[in-house]
């Protein structure tokens, strides 16, 4: 025994860890590995069981993957008692479930975890049922919730979560009256990721400080999104690949300090909206735009500014980063736009290389880039910085 402890490469380090600490370990790997670690020694047979994160694939193809997930979930989260608290809980719905049986199951795991003090609950995948849902809304104790709802479903009228202040939440389809009434109840609510397609919507709370918003699928007609958080002090807006229209934001958002645009296969139909969400942000201490052109519709035109309308100015802006194509119509805005900005201290130029594919051959020189050229007399690569 002498022989194996003065020999380094013998020594056992693993099981000298305290059980603390290999609870920790095991708490970053997936359940269904950390499980098997089980069988390495009577004490790891029951460590991964109180690890304080448990993550579930539910995947019901056949009767075994069934019996194999309710056999883990009862281990992970029926098996505790509440001197084991559990704070994350992380279900991946692999397939739609089809049964009362998985729907029952699924709420009694939601509730027991209510027990257990859950705080940090994470839904992968659609949420079918009303009663699931009505269980994940029974947490008191939630402090973040993710999760994915269909349309036909709707929010229960009570909501429990009086401690909640991170939401992510996927809407195919948003009714904005029953949503802001949800947003209505969460007093304590300070970060909101907000999936949403198209409609007329006003998001209104007196408490949101964080706020992204992605969007998706969005309508042929014009819409608009207005917003009333006095507390926002950060906006993200990002679309994906919308090829019909813009929401157009406005709203009571006098603290935010820091914005983030990313705006992908934009058309000229969609420069009056992006001229007025600058308005709406125009206060905003840094602001961050990646602006992409759809390079199969229009002539390359000033995506930044409406023609015939004033640009914005922004008195606070003290940090701007533009990841564009600095073809001549984009430059001119971009300059247009520095003059507005009396008191910027730090200025990020990056130029995106168009796609050509689509693009006329006698077009190609207008979407080069017309950013100042380096002391070897070629187009500056990667970010142009500018500290002023």
């Amino acid at each position: 025994m002498a022989s194996c402890s003065s020999n380094p490469d013998e020594i056992d380090r693993l099981s000298a860890l305290p059980d603390e600490v290999l609870i920790t370990i095991l708490s970053l790997l997936p359940n269904c590995t950390a499980s098997r670690t089980s069988v390495l020694s009577r004490r790891f047979r029951h460590l991964w069981k109180n690890s304080p994160s448990v993550d579930l694939t539910i995947k019901f193809f056949n009767y075994f993957r069934r019996k194999t997930f309710v056999a883990m979930a009862t281990s992970a989260i029926l098996s505790r008692t509440s001197s084991n608290p559990l704070p994350r809980l992380h279900l991946e719905i692999g397939n739609p479930l089809q049964c009362n049986t998985t729907d029952s199951f699924i709420s009694s795991l939601l509730l027991h975890a209510h027990s257990l003090r859950l705080r940090h609950l994470i839904i992968d995948g659609l949420c079918f049922f009303e009663s699931i849902l009505h269980a994940v809304f029974s947490i008191s104790t939630l402090e973040s919730l993710s999760i994915l709802i269909i349309p036909e479903m709707t929010f229960p009228s009570t909501i429990a979560f009086t401690r909640l202040k991170s939401l992510s939440i996927n809407l195919t389809k948003l009714n904005s009256t029953q949503f802001q009434g949800l947003l209505s109840q969460l007093c304590c609510l300070e970060d909101l990721q907000l999936y949403v397609s198209a409609g007329i919507v006003c998001l209104s709370s007196r408490t949101i400080k964080r706020l992204e918003l992605l969007l998706f699928d969005t309508s042929p007609e014009p819409y608009s999104l207005g917003l009333s958080m006095p507390s926002l002090e950060f906006l993200s807006f990002k679309n994906f690949e919308a090829h019909e229209n813009l929401p157009h934001i406005h709203g009571d958002i006098p603290f935010i300090r820091k914005a983030v645009v990313t705006l992908e296969s934009l058309h000229q139909k969609h420069i009056p909206a992006i001229a007025q969400f600058l308005n709406c942000i125009s206060h905003v201490e840094e602001l961050s735009l990646d602006l992409e052109e759809h390079m199969l519709g229009d002539y390359p035109f000033h995506v930044l500014m409406e023609p015939g309308k004033e640009v914005p100015t922004f008195p606070n802006l003290k940090h701007l980063d533009v990841n564009i194509c600095f073809h001549e119509s984009n430059f001119e805005a971009v300059v247009t736009m520095l003059h507005h900005c009396p008191v910027l201290e730090s200025l990020k130029l990056h130029h995106k290389s168009s796609d050509m594919c689509g693009v006329k051959r006698g077009k190609r020189n207008a979407w080069r880039s017309k950013l100042p050229r380096n002391s070897d007399d070629l187009p500056l690569a990667g970010i142009f910085e500018v500290f002023l």
